[in-house]
């Protein structure tokens, strides 16, 4: 019973970049702008947490340059898009590919460091945590939901308000049918553009945060390649949700829990076996791909398969 609620206090944990790239993707697609740029920002977001925390000394300072900065990455994505006609198949993977070079780059140039930048003198990971007094006294869920960072308690009460906000105002409204029947909305007279610029601003600061999570919460530091996939199975769960929120928030839960137990599991097993087990959370990806895309192909009629 120990190790299963330690299991799942360590799934609420590693959720939150997933809650947060989740809800963000979704608002784009919804939109009608399938925003593959969600790794590229979650890792400038890591990164720039840390770079900027080093360079003005200031954690809140470098977080606020980290959000600007994943902004600006959006922004340059929506103006390829939309203003150029690019694709935005290849110019998110283009960003992605951009990330992956040019943040190594900085960390040369800048502070001569090549895989890994830490800012453990400006950052105690120990002191993100938050304890609840409202949780302490009730025994099981205080061992799943208290001691947690404020990221991570803001992912949910984030899904929750986005999810509101997406049913219940007109905001919510116009960002639907935009997605849903740009020519429609456009006879209504919605701003179409005005709303994919709103909802590219809404992932850039989810995704944002989800790196941010992961660098200055959890680790007080930045390494190449820690978001490891992440935005890509964000935008899967999204898939597996079919853009529903609550559906797509279960899903990213569900790859929470996966990355959860890889880590638990590499701690008792030798490390090629562990490096095996890291395959882990992208399996489970691909079984739910396959366990919820299955039905909806069995109906399509022109399936090559039958």
């Amino acid at each position: 019973m120990e190790f299963l609620l330690d299991l799942l206090h360590m799934t609420i944990a590693m959720s939150t970049p997933f809650l947060f790239g989740v809800i963000g993707g979704l608002y784009t697609n919804r939109a009608g702008v399938m925003n593959f740029t969600l790794e590229g920002i979650m890792a400038f977001g890591a990164f720039g947490s840390i770079f900027f925390t080093l360079v003005t000394q200031q954690v809140w300072l470098g977080i606020l340059l980290a959000l600007i900065l994943c902004l600006l990455v959006q922004y340059l994505f929506a103006i390829l898009v939309f203003e150029f006609g690019g694709s935005p198949l290849f110019v998110g993977f283009s960003i992605n590919l951009v990330s992956a070079s040019v943040i190594p780059f900085f960390m040369i140039a800048v502070f001569n460091k090549k895989s890994s930048l830490g800012a453990g003198q400006f950052i105690d990971p120990a002191l993100m945590i938050k304890d609840l007094p409202i949780l302490r006294s009730i025994p099981v869920l205080s061992t799943i939901f208290n001691n947690h960072t404020f990221l991570t308690y803001a992912s949910f009460f984030v899904v929750v308000v986005l999810t509101i906000i997406l049913y219940k105002t007109k905001f919510g409204l116009h960002l639907r049918v935009t997605g849903e029947n740009e020519d429609a909305a456009k006879s209504l007279g919605i701003n179409v553009k005005r709303i994919r610029y709103m909802a590219l601003t809404i992932c850039a600061i989810c995704c944002a945060l989800g790196g941010i999570n992961m660098a200055v919460e959890n680790l007080g530091m930045y390494t190449n390649g820690m978001i490891a996939g992440r935005g890509y199975i964000c935008l899967s769960a999204i898939m597996c949700g079919r853009n529903k929120p609550v559906r797509s928030t279960l899903f990213a839960l569900l790859f929470g829990l996966a990355k959860a137990v890889q880590i638990r599991i590499t701690a008792y097993v030798d490390s090629t076996t562990a490096s095996l087990i890291g395959m882990l959370p992208y399996l489970a990806m691909l079984i739910v791909l396959v366990v919820t895309e299955y039905p909806v192909a069995r109906k399509n009629p022109e399936r090559i398969f039958r």
